[in-house]
């Protein structure tokens, strides 16, 4: 029963997992099959088969699934727990609280956009395998629709109902990889729109039909039902589902900032019936108190690094288009031509006076804040200004997709020049690009820097090599900028999907 060895009896056949540590506590999670009872155990790493605390716990909710919270632990403490009843045990799960004082390094892996149904979750497997204090999940660890690939999602329809999400979190969940991910390493969780429905906002989603799949609001609040139940963040209202944005504070070394950009307080997307204008000075990215609480977190200097998570890419994402180019045609929805290029509204570049802000917030800081953000199915590095006259100071770090149809696919043949040419005609911003890629990201933080390596994992097969991709760095005495060798690699698995899918890579 050691983490991540795939050892499940009937009782407990989705694993263990953790999720939002604090120094203090962490929440463990599991499924009973067949309800009842079960205790909980955790024990030292020393001694994993000995509890050093216990208790037992009803299995009220429907589907048997079990969060509980348990407080008064040691900081920074690595930790061995498991579940049993009935004479039945779980495998062994290891989490880890968060340090106090002054760290000395701590490591952050990185991951998004999980489509079961196309390709494999190997990206999972690789980073259970990995030496982690914590990882954030950006979003759409399951996919809402009835599924583009070879593999048959349960249930086979879109998900609408409680019943529909539960389901298809029960399907990835039992995936032997996401059960070594959840049993090795406490996740900090985000939802996104496929978590939901495709390009989600507040009130609606370009993917929900009324007349095929009822009211949004009802069809929302199921999302937020299971998602609770599966991946349980430590809600600041436990009850108000909807309220996901929190952070994670790291010693005095770092705080990791977990926005939520995709409901809370979005407005429609520009182009949309009824949707206020791109250029709308009130067109809103996130609601009036998680406003507040951003530029206050923003402002705050008690830690020396500030991670500032997003589900949708921050960094202006242009592609310059020549006049009369056909270029939407068989483009993924949520694109628009605006002022002579490409925009995907569906992310921060359609909501540009409330990323003016963020930019604001971040140059008062003055330097010493990286962006971590996903959703593009693609691997970017951004160093340039995040809005215009506002001077660049926080880097960001695009993680690609664990499973999703790379970007290079998603786009039409034109498409990929164009990508390729925001880099080759030295737009500024893009440091480095992958569009071909599967993977995820390991951030090294120390007082004296970020690390930040680009890990390339061929998703195609269950047991996919792992490569390091790119290794980039954000130095304490040059803060704002990034340093390293940015390009991608000319063999392994990178090249592999270059070759297949007629993607490639670019750095400058």
């Amino acid at each position: 029963h050691e983490p991540g060895h795939d050892v499940d009896p009937p009782t407990f056949p989705h694993g263990v997992a953790s999720f939002d540590p604090t120094s203090d506590s962490v929440l463990l999670w599991t499924r009973v099959e067949g309800g009842g009872t079960c205790r909980w155990h955790l024990g030292a790493v020393a001694d994993p088969d000995v509890a050093l605390r216990s208790g037992e716990v009803q299995v009220d909710d429907p589907t048997g699934c079990v969060t509980i919270d348990v407080g008064d632990l040691d900081p920074g403490r690595e930790y061995r727990y498991w579940f049993s009843t009935d004479g039945a045990r779980s495998r062994t799960g290891r989490t880890r609280t968060l340090p106090t004082g002054s760290p000395r390094s701590w490591r952050l892996g990185v991951l998004c956009c999980a489509d079961y149904s196309v390709n494999h979750l190997t990206v999972h497997q690789h980073l259970a395998a990995a030496e982690l204090d914590l990882v954030l999940h950006l979003g759409d660890y399951i996919y809402e629709n009835e599924g583009k690939g070879e593999r048959t999602f349960e249930p086979d329809h879109d998900c609408v109902t409680v019943d529909d999400y539960d389901l298809r979190y029960a399907q990835v969940r039992r995936d032997a990889a996401t059960k070594a991910l959840h049993a090795s390493h406490p996740m900090v969780a985000v939802w996104d729109d496929h978590d939901i429905a495709d390009n989600a906002w507040r009130h609606g989603a370009k993917a929900h039909d009324p007349d095929e799949h009822g009211d949004w609001e009802s069809r929302l609040r199921a999302a937020a039902i299971a998602r609770q139940r599966w991946l349980p963040a430590r809600l600041a209202d436990p009850t108000d589902l909807l309220r996901l944005w929190r952070s994670v504070q790291v010693g005095d070394l770092a705080e990791l900032i977990v926005t939520d950009t995709r409901i809370d307080g979005r407005d429609q997307q520009a182009g949309d019936d009824g949707a206020p204008p791109l250029d709308a000075d009130d067109r809103a990215m996130i609601g009036p108190a998680q406003r507040r609480w951003l530029e206050e977190r923003l402002r705050a200097r008690e830690q020396r690094w500030c991670l500032l998570s997003t589900q949708v890419t921050l960094s202006p994402m242009r592609l310059p288009v020549a006049d009369g180019v056909r270029v939407l045609d068989g483009a993924p929805s949520g694109y628009a031509v605006v002022d002579g290029a490409v925009v995907c509204v569906d992310e921060w570049d359609g909501y540009p006076a409330e990323r003016a802000r963020i930019a604001r917030w971040l140059a008062d800081r003055g330097g010493d804040a990286v962006i971590l953000s996903g959703d593009v199915h693609s691997a970017w590095v951004f160093d340039g200004e995040l809005s215009p006259g506002v001077r660049a100071v926080a880097p960001e770090f695009v993680c690609p997709a664990v499973s999703s149809t790379p970007m290079a696919r998603q786009l039409p043949r034109g498409w990929q020049r164009l990508a390729s040419g925001i880099v080759d005609t030295r737009v500024p911003g893009p440091r480095w690009f992958e569009l071909t890629m599967w993977g995820y990201l390991v951030l090294t933080v120390t007082p004296a820097a970020i690390t930040t390596q680009f890990h390339a994992v061929d998703a195609s097969r269950p047991h996919g090599d792992d490569r390091l991709a790119a290794t980039f760095a954000v130095r304490s005495d040059d803060p704002g900028h990034v340093h390293g060798a940015g390009r991608a690699p000319t063999t392994g698995p990178v090249s592999w999907w270059r070759n297949r899918f007629g993607g490639r890579s670019g750095g400058r």
